[in-house]
């Protein structure tokens, strides 16, 4: 697929729609669109051919909403733009890889499909992890960053498969960091069961890309495979949510390891599964922070 970048028409704002050729068409607001200081989020579709696009954009409305029901997004619901992107792929699904690596041997099964932005699961070896090629990752930054009102704007693939999928960049961190100044806040989610497993994947990965939050569970391949492969992705110093000590009735666990960091609640977004609807009050107070970082209001 090739990426000649050009301009399309749009009477309010002019140099705001862009587009990839004329396979990937641009953004559309999705219900009504806010004025002023406002944060900007787009979905896009990966995996979805076109007799597919129905249902990327009913799952749209249903991220959409699970964002909008859990607060602090719900008290902002008036600053925020959802677009959509009907990215139509050639094969539906995506793309997985084999990968070995010193953390759990070999793991997956290399397929292939021919999709708008390269999807792949098993990224490093880690089943439950997406990534995606590159080129396209760049690509983003190039079509969307001008969509970034006070610091970033928020794209979410949404992949075409019911395997369980995700993963998030922290905002201003992209992968190996190639990228200067970014402006585009990314993350990638499969639909998976389309209803409380993918609300879930949805709010998580947010909580990272939008939140600037820690993973707060517990997995040992996670933490060998980034500190081998990806050490880049995880400072050494925790993000707000995590604490290096236990300020008074923390649960210990967080960051991939059992011992060392403290998380405050026993199950939240962060953390735990489908079960998980909701941020924890520090979680909350530190993605309100980012809210108004993000809104861009003095």
């Amino acid at each position: 697929m090739s990426f000649t970048i050009f301009s399309c028409n749009n009477d309010d704002n002019p140099d705001k729609e862009v587009c990839i050729d004329s396979t990937i068409p641009c953004p559309v607001i999705i219900g009504q669109e806010n004025k002023g200081c406002v944060v900007n989020i787009i979905f896009l579709a990966e995996g979805f051919t076109d007799s597919e696009m129905t249902e990327f954009m009913t799952l749209c409305d249903i991220a959409k909403q699970a964002i909008l029901d859990m607060e602090p997004f719900t008290s902002a619901a008036n600053s925020l733009n959802f677009y959509r992107v009907n990215s139509t792929s050639i094969t539906s699904g995506i793309s997985t890889q084999q990968y070995t690596s010193v953390c759990n041997g070999t793991t997956g099964i290399t397929t292939s499909s021919q999709t708008a932005w390269s999807v792949f699961g098993n990224r490093v070896g880690i089943k439950h992890y997406v990534g995606m090629d590159p080129l396209k990752r760049d690509a983003l930054e190039d079509l969307y960053g001008n969509y970034a009102t006070g610091d970033y704007v928020y794209t979410i693939i949404i992949a075409n498969t019911t395997d369980y999928y995700g993963g998030a960049e922290f905002p201003g961190v992209t992968e190996h960091n190639t990228i200067i100044n970014p402006k585009v806040s990314n993350i990638i989610v499969s639909k998976n069961d389309s209803g409380d497993a993918f609300r879930y994947l949805i709010r998580h990965e947010f909580g990272h890309s939008f939140g600037n939050l820690d993973d707060e569970y517990e997995s040992a391949v996670t933490a060998c495979a980034i500190e081998n492969y990806e050490p880049w992705y995880l400072p050494q110093e925790p993000k707000l949510n995590v604490l290096t000590y236990n300020p008074n009735n923390w649960f210990e666990g967080a960051r991939y390891v059992s011992k060392g960091y403290w998380r405050e609640w026993e199950n939240s977004i962060m953390r735990g599964d489908a079960s998980a609807t909701t941020f924890s009050p520090t979680q909350r107070e530190v993605v309100h922070q980012r809210l108004l970082d993000a809104i861009g209001c003095p």
